[in-house]
């Protein structure tokens, strides 16, 4: 049977990336707040907090409301201007950088957590100014509640000062950079861990003999438009060791399907109770991100670059910079292997091998280097420095790769692809000079 918990822990993870989250559960939380603090005021504290520490609280009428006034006239001023600067800064990603950084801007949880103080201390504010009464002659000041009112202030605009700093540091596009590239290293090294830990497992690095699609296999096909986010198989090879079947998943993480295209097909026909259970284990959405899926920084990182030489940009600094973190993620895209096949375990004391149960297509170094130096190659060939820069890229990559591994022909064969078109469009021959010598030390 399958277990949803895998499923729920996943929309949890994107409904925290919304940019309303934090926002709306701490404003939440400010009404609650105020609810506590109308409770023990009934039940005295602020007669408490007067015997004890009299010079902190406020009895006067008036004082309190104009101060509870005053903060919520702040309180929108600074929400306004904060939620506009978050505007900014992703209207300006977009156009200067790419669109595919917004997700992972709107999820700072810094911003969200910092907007949803601003929203707590609002209608914490709105609810103690609520709560001032006046009674015939006597007026009732709920001092306790004006102190905390000070306090969340006081907090308030420490976050202001720190989103400031925040929001000038996020929109340099350095720091986008090295959070895209620490994103996907992360998702690299915590996936090269995982391999070392199953020994037990290992990635198979040829198509095994008991795996062989053929056309006679049954056919099966998506149901909706998207791409797909993430797949769980380990309940896929549960599935299929279950009803002794194989299943062969015809796009990788982060494709684009079509609803009605081949989704996936299966050694023995299944039943539709199977089917749907298998479909089950697809999580297909609207969009993709780099905690999604590591292969996709690359793609972001090379879209920087590109629109940096674009001529409505025109910068060539920020393209050198992109080539140096994509240097550092093909060094560790180098040192991994993506699981192509899955196979199911079998108990110790059975002498019987693992059948392979699941395959699924990936993305193979030589595929992954094309996406990147193609969008170069086209734009960036006239460019005497980027193309430098390139080479020294594949070059580095060159010794640091296995000289009998295959990934070591595939640079080899793209540096040279790289040096036949930039000589086609560079016309001066220092220039060509530079890169024919370059490309010879290879």
């Amino acid at each position: 049977m399958i277990n949803p918990i895998k499923k729920t822990l996943h929309f949890f993870v994107k409904l925290e990336r919304q940019i309303a989250f934090y926002p709306s559960v701490l404003a939440l939380a400010g009404l609650l707040l105020a609810l506590v603090m109308m409770y023990l005021e009934q039940l005295g504290l602020s007669q408490l907090i007067i015997k004890h520490v009299p010079i902190v609280m406020v009895q006067s009428f008036e004082t309190a409301r104009t101060i509870l006034g005053t903060f919520i006239g702040g309180f929108i001023s600074i929400l306004v201007f904060s939620f506009s600067m978050v505007m900014i800064l992703l209207n300006q990603a977009a156009a200067n950088f790419s669109p595919r950084l917004l997700p992972g801007l709107v999820s700072n949880k810094k911003h969200q957590i910092i907007l949803g103080i601003y929203l707590a201390s609002l209608f914490f504010c709105l609810l103690a100014l609520m709560l001032i009464q006046s009674e015939g002659e006597e007026v009732s000041t709920p001092g306790s509640m004006i102190l905390m009112a000070i306090l969340m202030m006081a907090t308030s605009l420490t976050a202001f000062i720190y989103f400031i700093h925040s929001i000038s540091k996020s929109i340099q596009v350095d720091h986008i950079l090295y959070r895209i590239y620490d994103d996907a290293a992360n998702q690299f090294k915590h996936l090269l861990e995982e391999s070392k830990n199953k020994v037990d497992s290992p990635v198979l690095t040829q198509a095994p003999t008991d795996f062989s699609p053929d056309n006679n296999w049954a056919l099966y096909r998506a149901e909706k438009n998207g791409y797909l986010s993430a797949v769980d198989m380990a309940a896929l090879v549960k599935l299929m060791k279950m009803n002794d079947n194989q299943l062969q998943i015809l796009i990788g993480k982060s494709y684009y399907m079509l609803a009605g295209t081949p989704l996936f097909k299966t050694r023995k026909a299944v039943d539709d109770d199977l089917q749907s259970d298998i479909k089950n284990q697809f999580i297909i959405e609207s969009s993709v991100s780099v905690s999604d899926n590591e292969d996709l920084g690359f793609k972001v990182i090379t879209e920087i670059a590109i629109k940096a030489m674009s001529p409505g940009i025109n910068d060539p600094g920020t393209a050198l910079s992109c080539i140096d973190y994509l240097t550092q993620l093909l060094a560790l895209r180098l040192q991994y292997q993506p699981r192509e096949w899955f196979q199911d375990k079998v108990d110790n004391s059975d002498e019987s091998k693992p059948t392979t149960r699941v395959q699924i297509k990936t993305l193979d170094f030589e595929d992954l280097l094309f996406q990147i130096m193609a969008p170069f190659r086209t734009y960036c060939a006239h460019d005497i420095l980027i193309v430098l820069k390139l080479l020294y890229m594949h070059k580095n990559l060159i010794q640091i790769a296995p000289t009998d591994c295959a990934e070591n022909n595939r640079l080899k064969n793209s540096a040279e692809l790289l040096t036949e078109h930039a000589l086609k469009h560079i016309q001066l021959s220092e220039d060509k000079r530079r890169i024919e010598h370059l490309y010879s030390t290879l």
